[in-house]
């Protein structure tokens, strides 16, 4: 956890969505949620993450271009994708769940939080990352924090294996040839933890 009065320096700043793992509503009477309106349901996270949290790419074959908006997820930074970032403002939900129980699913069609939104956002500040832009990729062997190759003569990204000396990584999963990722331009140059394949500062 970093204070932010101790925040000090500069870095991207990204909105990210928070993979926040299982979420639970539990319907109540007249409970007044977070965004502040009036709601019969409150909620519960299985790893709710906070502001001035350290937080790491979280690796999904869901979490592509188009899925997710644009925008990272990111999770709780643990051993095996080490940190990315440090969470700078307080989590706001993008759409609020809708009907009472236990929602473990992150994408699997309609059904998982990620297709119907139900997640919180907040913006994250990546002390080591200093540009992000969208760009085309050519291989779906392509995951959330791979280090990745520029083929100039595809005009596209390509995977570059588990070698960060590239200086570049894909925020995104690729599942086919030639779709969007937001390739991300950093410092580091090894893994985060334990995951030879995810771009990140080391935890231990």
């Amino acid at each position: 956890m970093v204070d932010k009065a101790g925040l000090y320096g500069g870095g991207l700043e990204l909105t990210c969505i928070l993979y926040e793992a299982t979420i639970t509503a539990t319907a109540g009477t007249s409970v007044f949620v977070e965004n502040g309106a009036l709601g019969k349901l409150s909620f519960t996270l299985g790893t709710e993450i906070k502001e001035g949290n350290f937080v790491g790419i979280h690796v999904n074959a869901y979490n592509d271009y188009d899925d997710c908006n644009g925008l990272p997820v990111v999770q709780l930074a643990d051993a095996t994708t080490g940190w990315i970032g440090i969470v700078k403002s307080q989590p706001v939900w993008h759409k609020i769940p809708t009907s009472a129980g236990s929602h473990s699913t992150w994408a699997n069609g309609s059904t998982g939080n990620l297709e119907k939104g139900w997640y919180r956002i907040a913006t994250v500040v990546m002390p080591s990352v200093t540009m992000a832009f969208k760009a085309n990729v050519e291989s779906t062997a392509i995951t959330s924090g791979s280090p990745v190759d520029y083929d100039v003569s595809e005009n596209a990204f390509s995977d570059a294996g588990t070698d960060f000396d590239t200086g570049c990584f894909s925020f995104h999963n690729a599942e086919t040839d030639a779709e969007n990722a937001l390739i991300g331009i950093g410092f580091v140059q090894t893994k985060g933890g334990s995951d030879a394949d995810v771009y990140g500062h080391g935890t231990v």
